[in-house]
Order: C-alpha cells, then structure tokens, then sequence
C-alpha cells in the first residue's frame, strides 16, 4: 500500500461519511414520497444526490441529522434541483445554489 498521509486519509473518511449521510437522506425522500419518486429521471436523482453533498458541507452535523427528509414533497425535491443546471461530478452548484438549498433543508428541521 502506497503511503498514505493522515490528511489523505481524513479527507477520504469525511468524503465516505458524508457520502453515507446523503444517501440515508435520499432513501428518507424515496420513502417519504412513494411511488411519486418514479417520477423522477436517474440523472435528476443524481444531480440531486450531488447538490445534497455539496450542501451537507455547509450544515452542521446535528442540524442535517433533524432535517425530516422523510417529509419532503415533491414540489420540495423540485426546487431543490431547479438550483442543479449544470451540476455533475466536477462541476459544483454556486454558493448562491448551495445558500438555498441550505435554506430550503433547513426550513424542515
């Protein structure tokens, strides 16, 4: 095994914990909203997954953990990927973007 800094290894450890977070809360919406989330295409689902994690870095811990993401209609799901044009792997929302769907998430808890 190649050497690995500490640094390295805290940054692909903080990338896997908020990996997990924002997949368990994607799975909450998925239940929450039934047979509604069909609705939704596999690259809407990513991009949403991709704008959580970008605003999970702008959360704190115990705040994102008392979102109710179980509750979110889809109205809400919508919103937050009106802020997603553009965004893939490699190509972040704007502050601005991460500042409202902040707002939005933060709106539940």
């Amino acid at each position: 095994m190649p050497d690995v800094t500490k640094a390295e290894i805290g940054r692909r450890m903080y990338h896997v914990h908020r990996e997990k977070r924002v997949e368990q809360a994607v799975k909450l919406m998925q239940q929450g909203l039934g047979p509604e989330w069909k609705s939704l295409k596999e690259g809407e689902i990513l991009v949403l997954r991709h704008l959580l994690q970008c605003t999970w870095n702008k959360i704190d811990q115990k705040r994102w953990d008392g979102i109710p993401f179980s509750t979110m209609g889809m109205d809400t799901v919508r919103k937050m990927l009106s802020y997603g044009e553009g965004v893939r792997a490699g190509h972040n929302p704007s502050p601005e973007a991460v500042a409202e769907i902040r707002r939005i998430l933060l709106s539940f808890g």
